[in-house]
């Protein structure tokens, strides 16, 4: 770690150098070059009402719709790569684009249940997998970090991250886009807005088709896997009768068509240490996969995911005198089917009864492998209603305003695991239920010309629980919370600003599902946190150059964290306990300078060290003969990341500009479970990109992962169906056999094989 602390020093010092000793130049050009984008020209919403983004005393991340094509950034985690501080896994054990998007911001991270950072669209919430969203709707994406509970709601533990899409004006903007990339990666975007009566009603309309033929193959069959497929298809309207009354209707339909994941179980003879406890532990960095065993043969229907969602949302701005109503609500609604090889080894292809390298042994009637429950198609859907209605006065005494507001939430998400055979029944989850109720207010206080202060409050009651129709039992639970936020800021000067914030945080309990737990490990407890945090944002050299600095500090307890129940079967499954206390150390810095008008360049790094303080676990007790985990870091969270950019854009003539582009970022490893042994190794990527645009078209010519880093974007501690309790007699390592006494805990490891590196063009025309 000390080369990295010693790249982003350095990286920074040369920045700073370069800045100062162009700074008399800067000066002199300053009236040409005219006022940088990274300040006044963006504008954000993060405290619900439209600030400058050096205004607001918040940590605020900002992906503009320019940034989003110079870096062809096409989905949150591509965001996310470059964004200090954040992650999103792009796959997961529920596909690609399967299972809820699961953003972790300054390393709380959890590996089941409810995200601890929550995404949305316009300001409502979007549980579902954002991955297939398209971006070339998207005017910016917010990432906003720390707890948000008091303005934004529910799931935003650690932060949120909201993106605005694009509206209509009184201007026709009509545009296209093609994409066509190595491992038959093709994608066609087309946008038009404008206005249907000037001034008075505007529209957006947007379709995209998107078709990618996967990066590896089956060793069964040689069929590729990993493909994905995306039809989107999107508009809005907009109506403005008057100055004091705005209405936007908008929505939605994606339709997702994608293969089998490309992932992978290194099963437990990989083990290297620890191997005389029960489930064994594989140290270090996982393998690296060229290729993956599925039986794709036994699966039957659509093999992998196929989805279909729809989302629809309503916002009112209404002004009577000097006060502003505002109205926003959304409903979401998605099906999904998710066929799938649960060992991700092919193990019911190797053998129903049998297994290789094990002669004379014969698997029991109730293994999953002989059974085929390992071979699963998971039914779900999710309806989400969300509802908000804020009032914002005016300017009282030129010193103060207050807002207040209330919110609804409701949320059914049934789900089945179906099999294909008759000796695996379906296992019926229910309909897990939510309901949430808020009413929330602010008040901002001018204290003087340079001293502000603010005071947020959010009182919520969530009833969170599970109906099974079987039996006609419903089982809930009420949780409630009241999460304050409160903020100082105060102006250095015109360019420059201090701020501190004390937050709380609150993340409600959760019902675990599965219909064959016991009554006392249905519920998970909800979570809480107390955050602090000082920054400093910083514009200098008449806006060329931005310093945004953060430390903060998490006081954090009753982590929700996963562990396995064994069920008198021998069967396992996961689910959410509450861990003892966590704290978050954590340091972000984001540098960009415009050093001319070719030139752009910016540096970012994080730190975020979340470690366990209190956290006493059986397992640990089994493997290192203490079961405390004091000290060990949260599992699926990077602790250093950095990133840096180079833009830089010549006229070759008279119409034709020239651009180049590198992005780079590092994120180190992440570990797979709370023993901090397994991990994905540190990644490396980089990304080039270069071309030449006109006045309304743009060609690029760009290199994905140019290294051809194949880390992992998580690892997941796995069940090893293959060979679960099977004495290997064939083996080089007997270490590696079943332990004595053991029946079910062998462990592999899950590996999602990451992204290649690819070569590829844009294309994009305006009129």
């Amino acid at each position: 770690m000390k080369n990295i602390y010693n790249t982003v020093s350095g990286a920074v010092l040369a920045v700073a150098m370069l800045t100062v000793g162009g700074a008399a130049s800067a000066q002199q050009s300053s009236e040409e070059l005219g006022e940088n984008i990274y300040s006044d020209a963006i504008v954000v919403t993060a405290r619900k009402r439209d600030e400058k983004l050096q205004d607001v005393p918040l940590a605020v991340s900002v992906v503009t719709a320019e940034d989003i094509s110079r870096k062809g950034v096409r989905d949150v985690a591509a965001v996310s790569d470059f964004t200090p501080g954040v992650q999103l896994d792009r796959a997961n054990r529920y596909g690609t684009q399967g299972g809820s998007s699961r953003p972790v911001i300054r390393g709380m991270g959890n590996i089941l249940g409810e995200p601890n950072a929550q995404i949305f669209i316009d300001g409502v919430p979007y549980s579902e997998s954002i991955l297939s969203f398209p971006f070339d709707l998207v005017e910016r994406v917010e990432v906003i970090k720390g707890p948000q509970a008091a303005l934004y709601g529910r799931s935003t533990f650690a932060g949120a991250i909201n993106l605005i899409t694009k509206r209509g004006s009184n201007d026709f903007r009509n545009s296209v886009s093609a994409r066509l990339a190595t491992h038959n990666d093709y994608e066609v975007n087309f946008l038009s807005r404008g206005p249907i009566v000037e001034d008075k009603i505007f529209y957006t309309a947007h379709a995209r088709y998107y078709d990618f033929g996967g990066m590896y193959r089956n060793s069964l069959d040689n069929q590729r896997v990993g493909g994905e497929q995306s039809l989107n298809l999107n508009g809005s309207l907009e109506f403005r009768p008057s100055s004091d009354l705005s209405i936007l209707l908008s929505g939605g339909y994606i339709r997702d068509r994608d293969d089998h994941p490309a992932i992978v179980t290194q099963d437990r003879f990989a083990n290297n240490c620890y191997l005389d406890s029960p489930r064994q532990y594989y140290c270090g960095k996982v393998k690296e996969f060229d290729e993956v065993t599925l039986d794709l043969a036994s699966l039957d229907g659509d093999i992998g995911l196929s989805r279909n969602s729809y989302r629809g949302s309503l916002i009112i701005d209404y002004k009577i005198g000097d006060f502003t109503i505002t109205s926003n609500s959304g409903y979401f609604k998605t099906k999904t089917e998710f066929v799938h090889d649960s060992t991700y080894q092919g193990a019911t292809a190797l053998g129903r009864t049998t297994v290789p390298g094990a002669p004379g042994y014969l698997r029991p009637p109730n293994n999953g492998v002989r059974s085929g429950a390992v071979l699963r198609n998971e039914v779900g859907e999710r309806e989400e209603i969300f509802t908000e209605l804020r009032v914002q006065s005016p300017r009282i005494s030129n010193a103060f305003d207050v807002m207040v507001g209330g919110a609804y939430y409701q949320r059914r998400r049934p789900l089945e695991e179906r099999h294909f055979d008759d000796t695996a029944p379906t296992i019926d989850s229910g309909t897990d239920r939510i309901n949430n109720i808020a009413v929330f207010g602010s008040i901002n206080w001018d204290i003087t010309d340079r001293l502000a202060a603010s005071a947020e409050i959010r009182y919520a009651e969530d009833t969170i629980g599970n109906y099974k129709k079987a039996t006609g039992v419903l089982a809930e639970r009420k949780f409630t919370s009241t999460t304050p936020r409160f903020t100082i800021d105060y102006d250095i000067s015109d360019n420059s600003m201090i701020y501190g914030t004390v937050a709380k945080g609150n993340k409600p309990g959760v019902f675990n599902s599965d219909p064959r737990f016991p009554v006392e490990v249905q519920f998970a407890e909800e979570e809480t946190s107390w955050n602090y945090e000082i920054g400093s944002k910083n514009s200098f050299f008449n806006n060329r150059l931005t310093l945004n600095l953060a430390a903060y500090y998490v006081d954090w307890s009753n982590q929700q964290l996963s562990t396995s129940f064994t069920f008198p079967d021998s069967s396992t499954r996961s689910y959410i306990v509450n861990a003892g206390t966590t704290e978050v150390k954590g340091v972000e810095i984001e540098l960009q300078g415009r050093f001319s008008d070719e030139l752009t360049a910016g540096v970012s790094y994080s730190l975020n060290d979340a470690t366990f303080v209190k956290f006493d676990d059986a397992e640990a007790g089994d493997l290192f003969g203490d079961p405390s985990v004091a000290g060990k870091l949260v599992p699926n969270v990077a602790k250093n990341q950095a990133s840096a950019f180079v833009n830089y854009i010549r006229p070759v003539s008279t119409s034709l500009d020239f651009f180049a582009r590198i992005d780079a970022a590092y994120n180190e490893e992440k570990f797979a479970q709370i023993y901090n042994l397994a991990s994905t190794g540190d990644q490396y990527l980089v990304n080039l990109r270069a071309g030449i645009q006109g006045h309304n078209w743009k060609a690029t010519f760009f290199i994905d992962n140019v290294t051809d880093d194949r880390t992992p974007s998580t690892v997941i501690r796995w069940v090893d169906q293959l060979n679960l309790n099977v004495p290997q007699y064939v083996n080089a390592n007997p270490a590696q056999n079943n332990v004595p006494g053991s029946t079910t805990l062998e462990r592999g490891f899950q590996v999602p094989l990451a992204r290649k590196r690819q070569f590829g063009v844009t294309l994009s025309y305006d009129f």
